[in-house]
């Protein structure tokens, strides 16, 4: 008797506590990535942060970045809706845009790449992947090491990016956003459960354009 109480004790503790729900889920979890600026000479290198957080649930994935706790960054992209909202925190400014397909279409043509497949394989985080060597086309030059596990299976989310048709999670890549390029580098997975509203953009951000935005951005350089 005194064990059953017990155990029923244990069943409401980790029911009632505020934990991740771990599964086996392969499109739902968190990444933890490394980032480093690729230029380190760009105005804007000193804003760029160490670590992003990436929350991943089908085919919607947030990616949370910050420097110092005082310049924030969260990107939501939903793949359903075919949008991408920025979002941007800077001590009392709390600036929000929403790119629409379209936007993100031509953004991702000016950083198309091309990959070349090496046929090596890389255990990153404990997972293996795939590598790639991707170059830019507008500047072949421009190479970098890309790698992707097919063991995690995000649904569609680099489909409006320059990555597409990498089928998988990316794990080391480059992003270039405002004219800043940061390379991301997967640390550690966690497969878990991630509430719907993590990706729904907070009340109190104040929407802009993206031209308002991009001028934001400029005046901190």
């Amino acid at each position: 008797m005194q064990k059953f109480f017990l155990y029923i004790i244990g069943i409401v503790i980790l029911t009632s506590c505020e934990t991740p729900i771990f599964h086996d889920k392969k499109s739902e979890g968190v990444i933890e990535y490394k980032i480093e600026a690729v230029d380190k000479q760009h105005p804007l290198a000193g804003l760029a942060p160490d670590k992003a957080i990436l929350k991943f649930k089908d085919d919607r994935y947030l990616v949370e970045m910050s420097t110092m706790g005082v310049f924030k960054t969260t990107f939501i992209l939903d793949g359903k809706k075919k949008t991408l909202t920025e979002m941007i925190k800077f001590m009392d400014i709390k600036n929000a845009c929403i790119e629409t397909q379209e936007d993100l279409i031509k953004e991702a043509n000016l950083h198309s790449l091309k990959y070349r497949n090496t046929n090596e394989k890389v255990d990153i985080a404990g997972y293996q992947c795939d590598k790639l060597i991707a170059y830019h086309v507008s500047n072949p030059q421009d190479s970098f090491e890309v790698l992707f596990t097919k063991n995690l299976e995000p649904k569609n989310i680099y489909d409006l990016s320059a990555y597409k048709g990498i089928k998988g999670m990316l794990m080391k890549y480059r992003l270039r956003k405002w004219g800043l390029e940061l390379e991301f580098t997967a640390k550690n997975v966690s497969l878990q459960q991630i509430p719907d509203e993590e990706f729904e953009m907070p009340s109190y951000y104040k929407i802009i354009s993206k031209e308002e935005m991009e001028k934001f951005i400029k005046s901190l350089q």
